[in-house]
This record gives structure tokens, sequence and C-alpha cells, in this order.
């Protein structure tokens, strides 16, 4: 089977987490092509899919790094306005247009789409199943009882339906609503069972397991002090993070520390302030965060998913500086099951973060916290459970508003599209 992957390609864990399910089907025998925009781009994260020896085809990607450049300088001034002016950075149209031409001519069995507001839209007019990938604590976002989804649907009839309404017309579909879509196509949440309550509404909801896969960097060059006695604390801010305003502001204060900090900077931070780094600090680009951590007595991020994942599979408590909501909420399950704590990133309190960081590496019951969970972590493996519902689906042949399973050949044949609900 050939099966096309959609991801996020400017977001690190998006990406590298869809790389991780393609080799596990790639082992399989089933051909995987990944779809995105350009992998030259200093922002993208997509030229780990052609290290992984995948084939790239090009396909339009909303501009987030414009969208996120102004957000840091602005706030959410600047993202409300972007958010009235998609045409801009995010022209959904040409977007669906754009995928669904890499669709039609790749042909494949499956799409995968992860944090990809179009890819559903797009197999949807294709009339090839679709399968998404979305963490537990972003899906209950889009379920009634929470308040964000009016504000998306209000959104979406308010804004994205138009651009959709016209794409639809322009290849002869009906109309489908885009939550209603959501809800009804196969949601795989790479998340531990238990650790997220399930969210209502997905007719079709598997916590697959936690995916966080390494970094294919070399273990820089400092790694052999790591076991020299000094405790270790990891600081990482994976691909969204406002790293070095973050490092110039603690820098003075965590030199008084007797502690060393390994910091990756994901090539986010000048040579100036690499430069400019204390003697108690090792910096580099990339490396391994999982071999890091085995070394670690706390760590400092940002409150990605798979950064979280990496730390509790070591045992390692964290510290949170969520800039985004989807951080938050993924930093708020680490204060619940109480393996960290959490601080706003935009207006953190140096004093407070040193407390807070002395209170994770002195006080037990964080590190004990992360410790129980570390064995369900590293036992379960989310890229091949992943995998498993894939293949299911492709199998099926049922994507979401066909009537009955169809064949690959039969989807699309001279440009014909298959029998709609």
């Amino acid at each position: 089977m050939r099966i096309l992957f959609l991801p996020l390609g400017w977001v690190l864990a998006h990406t590298a987490r869809c790389i991780e399910i393609a080799k596990v089907l790639r082992q399989r025998g089933h051909e995987v092509v990944f779809a995105g925009d350009d992998p030259r781009h200093p922002a993208s994260r997509l030229s780990l899919v052609e290290q992984a020896g995948f084939r790239l085809v090009y396909a339009r990607e909303p501009d987030l790094p414009y969208a996120w450049e102004r957000y840091k300088q602005h706030g959410w001034r600047a993202a409300a306005w972007d958010l009235a002016h998609l045409r801009q950075w995010a022209p959904l149209g040409k977007i669906i247009e754009g995928q669904l031409a890499v669709i039609e001519r790749e042909r494949p069995d499956l799409v995968v789409g992860d944090a990809s507001v179009s890819a559903s839209t797009a197999a949807y007019i294709a009339g090839v199943p679709v399968a998404g990938i979305m963490n537990a604590y972003a899906a209950r976002l889009l379920t009634p009882r929470s308040p964000l989804y009016l504000a998306a649907r209000g959104f979406d009839r308010i804004s994205l339906s138009r651009f959709r309404r016209r794409v639809f017309h322009r290849h002869g579909v009906p109309e489908i609503d885009a939550l209603a879509l959501l809800h009804a196509m196969p949601m795989l949440s790479p998340d531990l069972p238990g650790l997220y309550p399930m969210p209502a509404r997905f007719r079709d909801y598997h916590m697959v397991g936690p995916i966080f896969p390494d970094h294919p960097a070399p273990l820089p060059d400092w790694y052999d002090e790591l076991d020299d006695g000094t405790p270790n604390v990891y600081i990482t801010m994976g691909s969204t993070g406002m790293f070095e305003t973050f490092l110039k502001a603690v820098y003075p204060r965590l030199s008084t520390l007797p502690y060393r900090f390994i910091v990756t900077t994901g090539g986010q931070v000048s040579q100036d302030v690499i430069d400019a780094a204390p003697a108690n600090f090792r910096l580099t680009d990339y490396a391994p965060g999982s071999a890091l951590l085995a070394h670690c007595r706390a760590m400092i991020f940002h409150g990605g998913n798979g950064t979280f994942y990496q730390a509790l599979a070591a045992g390692v408590p964290m510290l949170a500086l969520p800039s985004h909501y989807e951080q938050r909420l993924s930093a708020q399950i680490a204060v619940r099951h109480g393996v960290g704590l959490r601080m706003k990133a935009r207006r953190f309190s140096v004093d407070r973060l040193v407390t807070s960081l002395t209170r994770l590496v002195e006080e037990p019951r964080f590190a004990d916290a992360a410790a129980r969970l570390a064995p369900q972590v590293r036992d379960t493996d989310g890229a091949a459970n992943a995998a498993d519902i894939l293949e299911r689906i492709a199998r099926e042949g049922r994507p979401a508003g066909i009537c009955k399973p169809v064949s690959a050949a039969s989807r699309l044949v001279n440009g014909e599209r298959a029998t709609r609900l």
C-alpha cells in the first residue's frame, strides 16, 4: 500500500512522530510518501524526512514562521489580526488545492494529516481514506464541552468555511462540515493511555502511546562530563520557544547555582548568546535528548508533548514554560500528575524559576512521580500501534463521506470520483 503523510513541517514534534510511524510502515513493506513545504527554508523540519530516506513532494503549507514571529514580537493582538487575514500567510483554498493535486498525482491508499486543517478536506474531495494525528489535550478542545469548541465552530463558519466552499463547488462535491468530518475520521493520539481522559464526540479515537523520537544528531563533545557528579539540568525549547530571550534573562542567576545546564538550542540562538554562556553551561544545536536526560536531575522546557514524554521515560521531573495554549495544556498534565511545575513563558520571574527548579532537584516527590510513569512510557510502542491502525484503515478503504468501501483503483479513475453519501 502507498501512504501519504501531510505533517505540519514547521514543527519538529509533528514532523518527527510522522517519520517514526512511517519507518514502521516502510519496514512492513509499504510505500510512504511525504508532502510539505520547501525543506530548504531555515525554519522547516522536513529535511529530516529526506534524511530518513523518504520521498518528499511539494505541497504548500501555512506560513507558520511568519505568524509565529509576529506573535513573538507583538503578542496576541498580532495573532488575532493574522487569524482575520489568513490570505497573507495561510490561504486555505490554495493549500487544499495543492494537497489535492498531490493526492491525485500520488494516488495513495491512505492520507495521514498531522496538525493539518486541510488534509481531511483534500482527502474527502479526492475520495481517499484519511486519518489524523492529534494529542488528547488538543482533541478535548474540539468537543462541545470545551469553550474553545464554540469559538472554533464560529471561526470556521465565519472565515474558513467560505474557502472550503469554493473548493467544494469547483470540484463538484457536496459540502461537509469541517468539525463533523474531523470527529468522524479515525484519529490517533500519541499519548499514554490513562494519562488523559478520552475526548468525547470522536467516533474512532485511539490512544496509541507516546512517540518521542530522538534527533538524529551525534553526542556533543562534552557528553562525557555529565557523569562527574555535578547535578545536570536539561534546557530545551523545541522548535517553538522564545529561546534567545530566555537565555539572556537567566544566564546571570543560573550561573550562581551548583548545577550544570545542558542546552540544545535547535538552531534558535545566535552565536553571540552562545559565546556569552556562563561556565556552568554546555550548549549544542542538536543532540539525542534521551541520552542527555539519562544523566539529568531536572528539565526546563517549553511544554512540548514529545519532550514531555522523553523526560517521563527517563524519570526526570520538569519545569514547563509554555508560550501558547497547546503547550499550556501539556504543562497542566505534568502538574496534575505531580511530575513537574509550570510558569508563564512571556512574563516569567527568574527568581521564581530558580525556586521552582531547586524544588524539582531537591524534593524527591517529583522524581518519584516521574519514575512511577517511566516504565509505562518506555514499554508502549506508539509508532507500531499507530501503524497497526493505519494499515487497518487503508485496508477497509472507507473515507469519511463515502457510502461503502471502495478499491484504490475505483477511487480515482480518469479524474472521476467515488460516489458519496
